[in-house]
């Protein structure tokens, strides 16, 4: 399938299917969504803030010595990650798997005769969430030695800064391109091989290994076709997440303002309305974005040759020595007796 063509059709099905819509959005949110989607109403703690609350407990462990409160703080930090982790990831897989089954079973993508009944979402769930984790691992990888050229770079910012007029993150990131582009890259590449095995495993009830291996063959198969098809709708999906933060935030700082006067009833229910109005009309739109994002991985696995164990006929009426394609009988029926007076 063409990547122009997956697109599209994933696009048609998705705007058919809004059951699609609200399972997309959810898995979404549940693998850190949320905090993007949070980021315009939620004043985040200044450098200074931050300082100000850890700096004692720093200096403690300075010291040699480990307040209680730094390790309560610290395993509630690690417990509720895990957690997130897994339940959240758990949760996510099986969204991820029935929004996979919704758009298999359009009649559209699947075509005649439809292909077998792909196993339940939760069944294939835990397999889903290993394929994804497997296929993150060079992410994290990156992740953990990035960090380490970021430290240092972060530390000469503070200490000798060539320009105090930047934001020190902007400073961070400019200082250290090399780590920006190496996530971009692994990033990607774990999004397209965990995308691709989950759908194997959620249409085809793959294991993991042979999930992974196809999903691996597919991005060296059709490398251009897996970026084109991973890219532009996350492109979308990033300027839908733009608009919305840029929206949700200008109208949260009117409501801000005029919820502190308390004289302009008026005024204040139809800036809440609007705020409310426009935060449903941004979820709603990425709702559809992350759906379409969705979608066209499900139309290629389903389109691809063999998924479904289907048909391997190179044109419409290919003839196959096992006789298992259809076959015109222009005699007498097998065990069909011939009647008095029948030629």
């Amino acid at each position: 399938m063409t990547r122009g063509r997956a697109l599209l059709a994933a696009l048609l099905v998705t705007l058919a299917t809004p059951a699609t819509w609200p399972i997309a959005l959810a898995a979404f949110l549940l693998r850190g969504g949320i905090v993007v989607v949070l980021l315009p109403v939620v004043v985040l703690p200044t450098t200074v803030g931050i300082g100000n609350s850890i700096g004692p407990s720093l200096m403690t462990v300075a010291f040699g010595a480990i307040p209680i409160e730094v390790i309560v703080v610290t395993a509630s930090i690690g417990i509720g990650a895990l957690v997130w982790l897994v339940a959240g990831g758990w949760l996510a897989a099986a969204l991820e798997a029935e929004g996979a089954r919704i758009v298999a079973s359009d009649e559209d993508v699947a075509g005649p005769p439809p292909g077998p009944v792909p196993p339940p979402a939760g069944r294939v769930a835990a397999r889903i969430l290993i394929a994804r984790l497997v296929a993150s691992l060079p992410l994290g990888v990156v992740l953990a030695l990035g960090s380490i050229r970021l430290v240092f770079v972060t530390y000469r910012e503070l200490t000798t800064p060539l320009d105090v007029g930047t934001p020190i993150a902007v400073r961070v990131l400019v200082g250290a391109p090399e780590v920006v582009i190496a996530v971009i890259v692994a990033w990607t590449l774990a999004e397209i091989v965990g995308a691709v095995a989950a759908r194997r495993i959620a249409l085809t009830d793959a294991h993991v290994g042979a999930a992974l291996v196809h999903a691996v063959a597919v991005l060296l198969r059709e490398p251009l076709s897996s970026l084109a098809r991973f890219w532009l709708p996350s492109l979308v999906l990033l300027v839908l997440l733009a608009s919305s933060a840029l929206a949700a935030g200008t109208a949260w700082g009117v409501a801000g303002s005029v919820l502190s006067d308390q004289d302009e009833a008026i005024l204040t229910l139809v800036t809440v309305v609007a705020f409310v109005g426009l935060w449903i009309v941004g979820l709603l739109l990425i709702g559809v974005a992350c759906a379409w994002r969705a979608a066209i991985w499900t139309v290629v696995e389903v389109g691809g040759e063999g998924t479904f164990g289907g048909s391997a006929d190179r044109r419409p009426g290919h003839w196959r020595l096992d006789r298992s394609s259809a076959t015109l009988w222009f005699g007498r029926p097998r065990g069909r007796s011939r009647r008095r007076g029948e030629p």
